[in-house]
């Protein structure tokens, strides 16, 4: 009988250690199958909130970003913790053995599209262009820029001398002449012969094209200014002249340092997207606020007459220091410049005013020849970037009575105006084509239904959450980052 009851013990106890383990295992079991079924929920939740992107933002620029006004006035990133937290719930509500759900939620940080100066925009645009062009033709598109840029022209250098000679020419004071005149005499009833001393004018022949420098340059350059878009909006109520605006905490995917090589391919790859999104003069976008946008992002003014016009003076200032580069180095028509300015300097008595003369004579052919080259890019034409004597189309008496006649096509050779706003686009600062595009998309989805308080400050591309559930087992906390 003793042995009977020390098995009977034995046994007692041995179940119940066994239970006890038993117990302690079940217990871990369910708390980490609620562990797991919330972070399943917290996944799930957050990439439900971006599946959020916005689709007018998508269907026009091929960007995902989530906008947090979610179709209301003002945009908001704890509107994405709500969202999440809503979703979370949602999913854990459906497990009807397991008791968690999510209490607390923080967005710790968040990457939106304005951030670090539009970086955040930049790195999807950028991502894009490479899974849409491909390497090859990334690669082409390089080359061909770095041959543009070999083309080298001293614009600054050659402008600044144009203006130093007008400056000294101006200055020049009138050359005098000794000229015989007859005067009465009044005591002997007759004439006679005194000399006297007259200015000269200083006949510039460059005069007329100074004056067509002052007038309006698109209706030298357009033939029919009626065509040219009147379209204009209010630039206050855009991005880049926001007041304030919705502060994210930079990008979430942080990148090396990056080289001179790749900074030129990611500019390259900016100028790409531009022009497959935005349109520009010849090549409007339908249904647009503005239809030279391209326009806009380097001249930032609020119409498109204002915008065209600020790049076609670009485009007479590039070209006329092209063309003033060539005439120097031509020496047939630096000849025929020399006997114009002889025979003003013989004509005024001054020969010492040739040198001068002969500067203005040049510099102005060099705009006329501009005139001419910016009006046949506008027309669909080509110009080559440095000119060749069979590629120039005016004569040097066409800067004494020029009047902005119809040109012919030219060459086959050369750059598009397309290809011209590129090398415009390369000169600007990245931030300052960044917001700008901006503008333009905001004003181009806010012409979409329910969209008319878009903003691309409100727009988020990628966040980090502190999740905090509770549960029956004592709950857990996750911190998770998603992104597109």
């Amino acid at each position: 009988m003793k042995i009977k009851a020390y098995l009977t013990i034995y046994l007692t106890f041995s179940l119940t250690i066994l239970l006890s383990v038993i117990m302690v295992l079940l217990a871990g079991i369910k708390k980490n199958t609620t562990r797991m079924e919330e972070e399943v929920a917290l996944n799930t939740a957050g990439w439900s909130a971006l599946a959020e992107y916005h689709q007018e933002l998508l269907k026009q620029y091929d960007l995902f970003f989530i906008d947090t006004s979610y179709g209301s006035s003002y945009p908001g990133i704890e509107a994405i913790g709500d969202h999440v937290k809503e979703y979370a719930n949602r999913n854990l509500s459906d497990t009807k053995l397991l008791d968690g759900r999510l209490a607390l939620i923080d967005i710790q940080e968040a990457e939106i599209a304005t951030d670090d100066g539009g970086e955040v925009l930049k790195q999807q645009i950028i991502e894009y262009e490479e899974n849409y062009l491909g390497l090859e033709t990334i690669e082409n598109l390089f080359s061909k820029y770095r041959e543009a840029e070999k083309e080298t022209i001293d614009e600054k250098g050659l402008i600044k001398e144009k203006d130093e000679n007008a400056a000294k020419l101006e200055a020049q004071k009138a050359p005098v002449r000794v000229v015989e005149k007859e005067q009465d005499e009044r005591e002997n009833d007759g004439t006679e012969t005194c000399e006297e001393t007259e200015e000269v004018p200083i006949e510039d022949p460059a005069a007329h094209v100074n004056e067509l420098r002052k007038k309006g340059v698109l209706n030298l350059v357009v033939e029919n200014t009626e065509k040219i878009s009147d379209k204009a909006v209010r630039l206050e109520e855009y991005v880049s002249r926001r007041s304030s605006l919705l502060q994210g905490t930079g990008s979430l995917q942080k990148t090396a340092e990056k080289s001179l090589l790749a900074e030129s391919k990611e500019k390259i790859l900016l100028n790409a997207y531009i022009f497959q999104k935005f349109g520009y003069y010849g090549n409007e976008k339908e249904n647009a606020a503005l239809d030279y946008q391209v326009e806009y992002m380097i001249g930032g003014k609020k119409s498109d007459m204002e915008n065209l016009k600020a790049v076609v003076n670009r485009l007479l200032l590039f070209r006329e220091a092209a063309n003033a580069a060539y005439l120097y180095g031509d020496a047939a028509k630096r000849a025929e410049i020399s006997a114009m300015a002889a025979s003003v300097a013989a004509v005024t008595l001054a020969p010492y005013l040739q040198p001068l003369l002969e500067t203005s004579i040049l510099f102005a052919w060099a705009y006329i020849e501009s005139i001419q080259d910016v009006k046949l890019l506008l027309e669909g034409g080509k110009v080559p970037l440095l000119k060749t004597a069979s590629d120039w189309r005016t004569d040097l008496n066409s800067i004494l009575n020029f009047s902005g006649d119809s040109v012919d096509r030219g060459t086959e050779k050369g750059l598009t105006y397309q290809e011209y706003l590129a090398m415009l686009l390369l000169a600007e600062k990245e931030e300052k084509l960044l917001f700008p595009m901006m503008d333009i998309m905001e004003m181009d989805i806010r012409k979409t239904a329910y969209n008319e308080n878009f903003r691309m400050d409100g727009c988020v591309s990628g966040f980090k959450v502190l999740a905090e559930f509770e549960d029956s087992s004592g709950g857990c906390s996750f911190i998770r980052t998603f992104c597109y």
